[in-house]
């Protein structure tokens, strides 16, 4: 899979950056946190593997917030609230063709996801929300994250810094001792903004809160966190959980804030499975399979989702997909809870149900539309599931 190309979209009078990688699935707009460089991301191998992983399954879209990376500045004194960064992704959206998509909010990245998704439900299909916040700042009334003290004080230490590997001791202590890691976080914190922009972008952050929003949530929400964050603490993600309907909370072991760094099979599971089906699986139900065992298993669902015709059998599809019989059917119905062949009849007759409501099929020709090769199979498959034959079932939406 190859870099994609960077592209603009025009905002007013700004333009902004962004690329699209992958061409498989929905749309999944990545909305990061501080300050990025959509071309510099990919000279950090762990960031790098991240992405294309995202991009495996999905149209991914990066971009940089205006004034970040290599999209235009902005004047310090007019800086973009949270509504202009919605209108800007809206832009980059619209000038794609784009008009919903699923959102991964990281980080700082994580209010305007919200945002988005509470005052533009249309717009998102899923949202999922890694090591993020409603809001920043510890105050009387929002026990979780840092004093107004602690944050001028961690604001005065980066800035004086600039240029150095700032901050990587809170993104990501597994490699902060790591030169080669110091150097790549080092560079692309220079090339992702001035010490100037990334200062008041770092004030702007500090004053973030967007805890009215989060009522009016209704997308399926992805909530992922790891339980000893050294930046973001965890509390943070357990409010979000409390006050998003329809939202799972997947907590990780670890203290890397950035999710690239110390990679958990947990965390990988549970994106792809919740983008697939809106619903993060349970990774310790899935020891036995690897990642690559779990993106056969999709691909095998989607492959007889569009083949019911065929004469479908464990045999044939663990030899087709080069999964053995055990794996197949066991985590086909832990995944997807239910069995391969119970899946098969089920789309069969789901399916069935639609062609009854035309006079002009008959039964027989419907049965074979649907891979009964023997039309009384079909006949008793389908008055077992719904109680009455496909004759009476099609009585019934007559008289209706």
């Amino acid at each position: 899979m190859k870099t994609s190309e960077t592209k603009y979209a025009k905002s007013g009078d700004v333009n902004l950056a962004y690329q699209i990688i992958g061409e498989k699935g929905e749309y999944l707009i990545l909305i990061s946190g501080w300050v990025t460089n959509v071309e510099e991301a990919w000279n950090i191998p762990q960031l790098s593997a991240w992405l294309r992983y995202l991009a495996s399954f999905s149209k991914l879209i990066l971009f940089d917030k205006r004034g970040t990376g290599l999209s235009d500045n902005v004047n310090k004194n007019h800086l973009p609230d949270i509504k202009q960064r919605a209108e800007d992704l809206k832009i980059i959206m619209k000038s794609n063709g784009i008009e919903n998509a699923n959102l991964i909010g990281l980080s700082e990245g994580g209010p305007l996801a919200i945002y988005l998704a509470a005052y533009y439900p249309e717009m998102v299909n899923k949202l999922i929300l890694i090591g993020s916040f409603a809001k920043w700042i510890k105050t009387k009334d929002y026990p979780f994250g840092m004093t107004r003290t602690k944050h001028e004080r961690i604001k005065e230490h980066i800035f004086e810094h600039w240029g150095e590997p700032v901050g990587l001791n809170l993104m990501a202590p597994s490699v902060q001792g790591n030169k080669i890691a110091q150097d790549q976080w080092a560079r692309f914190l220079r090339r992702s903004a001035s010490p100037g922009t990334a200062k008041v972008f770092y004030e702007m952050n500090i004053e973030i809160d967007i805890r009215d929003c989060l009522k009016n949530v209704i997308a399926p929400t992805l909530i992922m966190h790891r339980i000893d964050d050294a930046l973001i603490e965890y509390g943070h993600s357990k409010y979000l959980h409390d006050k998003i309907d329809n939202s799972q909370l997947i907590a990780s072991e670890g203290k890397d804030h950035l999710p690239w760094f110390s990679i958990k099979r947990n965390e990988i599971i549970a994106i792809q499975t919740f983008l697939k089906d809106g619903n993060a699986i349970d990774n310790l139900k899935l020891e036995f399979l690897t990642i690559e065992d779990i993106f056969t298993l999709y691909a095998i669902k989607d492959y007889i989702q569009n083949n019911i015709q065929k004469d479908l059998n464990i045999k044939d599809l663990s030899k087709y997909f080069g999964i053995n019989d055990y794996k197949l059917k066991k985590g086909f119905r832990l995944l997807f809870e239910t069995p391969v062949i119970g899946f098969l009849t089920d789309i069969r007759l789901e399916n069935a149900c639609k062609l009854l409501m035309d006079p002009q099929e008959t039964i027989l020709s419907i049965a074979e539309q649907v891979g009964y090769v023997h039309p009384n199979n079909f006949s008793v498959a389908f008055k077992r599931k719904f109680g009455i034959s496909p004759t009476q079932y099609r009585s019934t939406l007559t008289k209706g």
